[in-house]
């Protein structure tokens, strides 16, 4: 049988430290000591540890593992790191999480305005006459209506021109 570990690539120390780094930064912002990150990731402090020291050849982050990382830090520099590695550039491809959410937020108040001037405007139809504070009522929620329209119009207009300019990338 052929002995394959001496195909193995060395580790990566930059990698390695690259990832030790953005744990030891972004702790405070994740809220999360070394320890908490390990348990996180379903490892011991000492695998974790060792999957980090270069000079450790017998255990790597796992890809499972890697991206788990990325997801609980938000930081993505290593992962920058290894596109340039290969000559690569990351870009984003969606708006942040907090964009969206913004988003979410604007597309169900323009549906919960819509809904009410809907509701109001029936409601008021039923009798067949449209009183003057029916009337009232109605313009007031269609202001509320058109504002919360431009709201959500201007949101995507600016992300549009924000990945017009490339201000997408990580």
């Amino acid at each position: 049988m052929k002995d394959h570990t001496h195909n193995k690539e060395p580790k990566d120390s930059k990698l390695c430290r690259l990832i030790r780094k953005t744990i030891t930064i972004n702790r405070k912002e994740i809220g999360l000591e070394f320890a908490d990150v390990a348990f996180e990731l379903g490892l011991q402090v000492g695998t974790l540890e060792n999957k980090l020291k270069p000079s450790y050849a017998n255990g790597d982050l796992t890809l499972t593992e890697f991206m788990h990382f990325l997801e609980l830090t938000g930081d993505y520099e290593a992962l920058r790191y290894i596109a340039s590695k290969y000559d690569f550039t990351l870009v984003k491809n969606i708006q942040s999480r907090a964009e969206c959410k913004d988003i979410h937020r604007l597309v169900d108040n323009l549906a919960i305005e819509g809904s009410e001037v809907f509701r109001t405007s029936k409601k008021a139809m039923d009798n067949g006459y449209l009183s003057e504070d029916e009337n009232i009522s109605i313009v007031k929620g269609l202001e509320e209506l058109i504002t919360s329209a431009n709201e959500f119009k201007n949101q995507l207009e600016h992300q549009l021109k924000e990945s017009k300019n490339g201000n997408t990338n990580f």
